[in-house]
């Protein structure tokens, strides 16, 4: 060791002055600003990628780190005014102004207390462009070299609802930008998550409210956004028919969209949405733009998973039909639209052929089987070369498999990552190419406690398909089964690494 140090010394003597401060600077950078690579911290095989303590923002260079009342002096706007007006005023004929709905209208938000320990006081908040502790993402789904972070509008002071990362910087906690821009992002009022097609486009969900706790503001029609992510141009906005939207409180519950693509036609894309408050699944077609609706007993929640501890809060929730995910190519041409409710253990499937016609025989719809206790999940998705099923489980703070080949039971199911404190409520889960991809947000405590701002609350993990289910029940049979590797297609998007 002494000899070292002194070797070291005598070298770093002979250097000039100029070469002493790289040197300096490259170590100083390596201590104080960890990459991707150098974060270190896992959970099972899944790596952190980044973590929050709370969320900032860099809107076209310019920093947002604190409680701002107003978009004053950020670049490309610098007219001084109460940006959040556009959404947050309560003057009347702010409400819901898209016409009458059949249903009755109440509370949109079911799962909020009335009296939670953690809410706020609208008129304290009112007006303002950002307030940090409001801002809990929810979404993350890595397209190329980007990942796209949501922030729903569930409070005041949320400056964007989609924005994005790039995966090239060096930041354990990056500040967010407003996606495509902070201007064009105004005009998008609350979404969930997003999906990325084979066809270099982004889809979301507008649902169009704030969910104020207890004073929800139905501001614009729920829609189906489109976005070109080579020319990042909003192409399409479709808004959601009558039809489609039950109730009032319907909005706020569409808050995840699957995309298929049929016959290698970008023209041919068919958008599945699930409805978790009133239960059913909407469905658009791109070339007929048109969407209909469809109801079955499998999109309710189960009365038996209801109960609910996670991140040291018990409660109740009764959340329906939550995440449906794709399977591979049949030869009839169709997929398997695998699909739960979140407040289950159950799974489902039905062919998309179905979804796909305006009156699904409900006969169609099967019953894969039972997960076991606590296994209610967020997002689920199918990576099709392996036919492995990855779930973001909130019930035990986890992410866990199945391979779809095999009967759906808990003897084959394995729990890859588990942590009560750093996978507490995993929000989202997505599969880019050959890797698995999670955000985690402890969104139950921030609604009925409140967040420690001194200790990270939000995270982002992923890790390498093969690596998770090596040595697990999920890994293929290859002895029993036809399984050919097929190499990745990626789009011109992902090719050329934007």
């Amino acid at each position: 060791m002494h000899i070292l140090r002194f070797c070291f010394t005598r070298i770093y003597c002979k250097l000039n002055i100029k070469m002493k401060l790289l040197l300096f600077i490259q170590f100083f950078v390596l201590l104080t600003v960890p990459s991707i690579a150098q974060s270190g911290r896992r959970i099972g095989k899944f790596e952190e990628v980044f973590a929050w303590r709370q969320i900032t923002y860099d809107i076209e260079g310019v920093p947002v780190l604190e409680d701002r009342f107003a978009e004053e002096n950020l670049a490309g706007d610098r007219r001084k005014r109460a940006s959040d007006n556009l959404y947050f005023n309560d003057e009347p004929g702010n409400e819901r102004n898209w016409g009458p709905v059949s249903g009755p209208i109440w509370n949109a938000n079911p799962i909020e207390p009335v009296n939670s320990p953690a809410a706020i006081n609208p008129s304290e908040e009112r007006g303002r462009f950002f307030v940090q502790y409001n801002n809990l993402p929810m979404g993350a789904e890595r397209v190329g070299n980007r990942l796209f972070i949501t922030i729903p509008r569930r409070r005041y002071g949320i400056p964007a609802t989609i924005n994005y990362i790039s995966l090239s910087q060096r930041s354990l906690s990056p500040a967010l930008s407003p996606y495509p821009n902070m201007r064009a992002s105004r005009s998008v009022v609350s979404v969930y998550r997003t999906r990325a097609d084979e066809c270099d486009r982004l889809w979301a969900v507008d649902t169009g409210a704030i969910e104020i706790p207890n004073n929800v503001l139905y501001l614009q029609r729920p829609s189906i956004l489109v976005y070109d992510l080579n020319t990042d141009r909003q192409i399409l906005k479709y808004e959601l028919k009558n039809a489609d939207l039950p109730a009032n409180n319907t909005a706020t519950g569409l808050a995840s969209i699957t995309v298929e693509i049929r016959n290698n036609d970008c023209f041919d894309a068919y958008a599945y949405i699930a409805d978790v408050v009133t239960y059913g699944l909407i469905v658009y077609s791109l070339k007929q733009n048109t969407s209909w609706r469809h109801s079955h007993n499998y999109f309710s929640f189960l009365p038996t998973a209801g109960d609910l501890r996670v991140a040291g809060q018990s409660f109740q929730w009764n959340d329906g039909v939550f995440s449906l995910t794709l399977g591979r190519m049949q030869s009839d041409g169709c997929r398997p639209a695998y699909f739960h409710p979140m407040v289950s253990s159950q799974e489902f499937v039905v062919s998309t052929c179905e979804l796909q016609r305006t009156e699904a025989n409900h006969t169609a719809f099967r019953f894969l089987g039972d997960r076991g206790a606590n296994t209610q999940s967020t997002m689920h998705g199918v990576h099709t070369p392996t036919n492995v099923m990855f779930f973001a489980e909130i019930g035990r703070d986890a992410v866990s498999c199945w391979n779809v080949d095999k009967p759906l039971r808990s003897d084959n199911i394995a729990v890859l990552a588990r942590d009560e404190e750093r996978m507490s409520y995993p929000s989202d889960l997505h599969i880019t190419g050959d890797e698995v991809w999670v955000m985690v947000n402890r969104l139950p405590r921030f609604i009925y406690s409140r967040l420690d701002t001194s200790d990270y609350n939000f995270f982002v993990y992923r890790a390498k398909v093969q690596d998770l289910i090596e040595g697990t029940v999920c890994a293929p049979d290859y002895r029993k089964a036809q399984f050919i590797e097929r190499p990745l297609q990626f789009s011109r998007y992902q090719r050329n690494g934007k």
